[in-house]
């Protein structure tokens, strides 16, 4: 028989050991979910998402590869980096992709993640928080994809494809905090 002596690893006061362990049975594996049900659905669905805004991204950037390919009607947004003395080819498929996958997001935040029960008038406040969030995180994706790609000229798919990467976990990150304290939040009883 051997002594060996087991680490602890306490985060938030959850010992992480004790936690795995209790992920063995199928009871301890309910209780787990039921305890952090809205951080792994939060999880689940931002990877989908991500997924969404990575392939509608992507797909838009080979629809759109330059200026000449995009509709007139959509060709100012290739101009709206001029003032930094830069053309920007993300900027559209930034844009584009924002829209699939906040869609996306809003539905799936709603219904599963945060659960929310607004009806009506609180549905529709709860949209307009959700995509004026969004909006903001929207900027920070533009302004970091922009300053990787666009400023640097760096022409490389799997540089750009870190940058994204990068891009998406700051926004991931936001966006939780973003519905959790401003979107979905819970009425105090």
């Amino acid at each position: 028989m051997s002594d060996r002596r087991r680490i602890s690893i306490t985060v938030k006061g959850i010992d992480i050991g004790e936690a795995l362990h209790s992920l063995k049975t199928a009871e301890g594996r309910k209780q787990f979910f039921s305890k952090h049900r809205e951080i792994i659905t939060y999880i689940f669905f931002g990877v989908c998402t991500t997924m969404i805004s990575f392939v509608t991204y992507y797909l838009f950037r080979w629809i759109f590869p330059d200026e000449n390919s995009v509709p007139q009607w959509l060709s100012w947004i290739y101009n709206i980096t001029a003032v930094f003395g830069a053309e920007s080819s993300t900027a559209l498929p930034v844009i584009l992709s924002w829209i699939a996958s906040v869609t996306f997001a809003f539905v799936t935040n709603r219904l599963f993640v945060f659960q929310s029960e607004a009806k009506r008038a609180g549905v529709l406040r709860e949209c307009a928080m959700f995509y004026l969030s969004r909006v903001f995180t929207l900027i920070v994706d533009l302004v970091i994809m922009f300053l990787l790609v666009d400023l640097t000229g760096i022409q490389n798919g799997l540089y750009e494809f870190c940058a994204k990467v990068f891009s998406n976990i700051i926004v991931l990150v936001l966006n939780y905090v973003l519905s959790k304290l401003l979107v979905f939040r819970k009425k105090k009883h």
